[in-house]
Order: structure tokens, then sequence, then C-alpha cells
């Protein structure tokens, strides 16, 4: 999966380069962006009092920086880690340029009941959404 993004000047540090916090935050526009292509509604993904998917873990690492006006594409993979469980590996490239990779970065998702806060099964449509790169755990 794929999201194209131009940075703005507000994911910008005082130095004029992307603040770390705003690479993450527009990875999971990416995120988002792939739910919706998967024809997830994201209100009620995001507001269901049945399930949570709350991000239990992220991480990432810079190769190179990026400023205002960068042009970037984001590749994305969810894969699938058990029942409850699921990871998002992103790749940043400048746009249509895959040969330097510019930051990667990793999220884990954990699904939850929000009512009693205990782990629930993924629901049906992020397996769905997980399928094409589903582990075999």
């Amino acid at each position: 999966m794929t999201y194209y993004r131009t940075i703005h000047f507000s994911d910008t540090d005082a130095a004029g380069v992307v603040y770390f916090a705003a690479l993450l935050s527009i990875c999971h526009e990416a995120y988002e962006n792939a739910l919706q292509v998967a024809k997830i509604d994201l209100k009620t993904f995001f507001t269901s009092s049945d399930i949570a998917i709350p991000i239990v873990h992220a991480e990432i690492d810079f190769y190179q920086p990026l400023f205002c006006g960068d042009r970037i594409q984001i590749n994305l993979t969810p894969i699938q880690l058990n029942e409850t469980e699921f990871e998002i590996n992103y790749q940043v490239f400048y746009e249509n340029t895959l040969d330097k990779l510019i930051a990667k970065a990793t999220t884990n998702h954990v699904s939850i009941n929000p009512k009693i806060r205990k782990r629930s099964p993924l629901p049906l449509s992020i397996i769905k959404w997980l399928k094409p790169n589903q582990n075999n755990y």
C-alpha cells in the first residue's frame, strides 16, 4: 500500500526539518488512508464502543532529514501477528524514488474491548484488510 504526501511547514521543527512525532503522525495518516481504500468507515472504526485498536508501541528511524515542500511516498505493510495484534511497517522515500530510504517506522496495534479493557479478537474487517500480508502465526 502506498500513500503520497507533501511535507508541510507545520510538520517541521525550529531547525526546519520534520519533527520525529510529525512523521509518526504522517505514518498514521497513511494507515487511515489504507483503511479507507479498504472500504473501512473511519468514523465507525474509530468511535466503536465494541472494539478499540490502540497503538501500544511505535518506533521510527531517520536516515536523512525532510524539509517543507518535500514530496514523500510511504509504503506500508500491515502484518497480523496473532488473533489480537498486528503491526504496520512503514518505509518513507522521496516520491517515486525507491533507491534511498529516508525513514522507517513500525507501529504495533492491539485489539481490545474498551468496556472491560481486555484483549479481543481483531474485527473481521481488519482481518480482511490484513489478509494479503497475513503472517502464519
